[in-house]
């Protein structure tokens, strides 16, 4: 179970537990407890919590929930983000800048009209979006938006799915007949490149490298990672600019991908990479060629369900400290 300390200001309500407490998970316990506490509670505690660390989350899409979406915790409600940050940002944490950040990859167009909308009411939050370069240029879409496709025209699950089991190749995804054109079908679209680079230029928002492929580093080849590391920095940077960030896909560490895939994206340049490790950071920790954690955000929870899952893991992460994977 997380620390007492966190205990301290969010008490738990016993009307919300349906099970013995020993049956559910820390996690379950934190996000359970987000959502019993009274809101000025709640903003109390996240703030404790939370203070003089860095906090990124990860999100993808922004909107309501579609009928055929198989993965409907990618998406969420804009007043349900409009919630957390606002919710976030109602104790601030210490007076350093960048504290808080929100992260989109793939670049889809709602994330992206998103940013463009709410970056000038949130000034204090730092603004990524993530894009894949070749993808936006040549308006080819993702793998998984054909299995919603297929999902919506009657076929079963596991046809629907065998796509994703297919390999990776540099030079060949975006190319493939099923991916093509799949960037500007209603429901699947992804920026453009005029819309990217007019997003940058907001003062609070960075544009950075999400890869080519999009395919987990462990599923690759280390040949053909360095290759989709090398030409999607490439074709970043001629499209964008100079990559100073890059968020590693799904983004798992161990799991989805190792130190070496680490030393192979070092050996590009200078920049910082983006996990999806459910922790916060130091704020001393953030320079040029680290390695930073980033909350994936399940957007079928609510504000206070995220921002107490995020605080918990928060003291856990100050009182018991994490051992760093790079």
């Amino acid at each position: 179970m997380y620390p007492c300390a966190f205990e301290a200001t969010l008490e738990f309500e016993a009307v919300v537990l349906e099970k013995p407490m020993a049956r559910l998970s820390p996690d379950t316990l934190a996000t359970m407890t987000g959502k019993a506490l009274p809101r000025p509670a709640l903003e109390v505690g996240v703030g404790a919590a939370l203070a003089g660390l860095g906090l990124s989350m990860c999100l993808h899409r922004v909107g309501t929930k579609r009928a055929t979406d198989w993965q409907p915790g990618l998406s969420i409600e804009a007043s349900v983000l409009d919630d957390l940050l606002e919710l976030l940002l109602s104790k601030r944490p210490g007076s350093s800048a960048n504290w808080l950040s929100l992260s989109f990859d793939d670049g889809y167009r709602d994330a992206a009209d998103y940013i463009r909308t709410r970056a000038a009411q949130f000034p204090a939050v730092e603004f990524f979006y993530f894009v894949c370069p070749e993808k936006l240029e040549r308006r080819a879409g993702f793998r998984w938006d054909v299995v919603e496709q297929r999902l919506a025209s009657g076929r079963s699950r596991d046809e629907a799915t065998k796509l994703l089991q297919e390999p990776h190749r540099v030079g060949a995804e975006n190319v493939r007949e099923e991916l093509a054109a799949l960037a500007d079908v209603r429901g699947f679209e992804l920026s453009t490149l005029d819309e990217v680079r007019a997003l940058a230029k907001l003062p609070n928002v960075i544009v950075g490298n999400h890869s080519n492929l999009h395919a987990s580093p462990n599923s690759l080849p280390d040949d053909e990672a360095a290759r989709d590391y090398r030409t999607s920095r490439d074709d970043f940077e001629r499209l964008f600019g100079p990559q100073r960030h890059f968020a590693v896909p799904f983004g798992t560490p161990r799991h989805h991908f190792q130190q070496r895939h680490v030393d192979l994206l070092r050996a590009l340049g200078d920049f910082t990479v983006w996990t999806t490790e459910s922790r916060p950071y130091r704020l001393s920790e953030r320079k040029p060629g680290a390695v930073l954690p980033r909350f994936p955000i399940n957007g079928e929870r609510s504000a206070s369900e995220l921002a107490g899952w995020m605080a918990a893991r928060s003291v856990d992460f100050r009182v018991r400290g994490t051992k760093h994977h790079f």
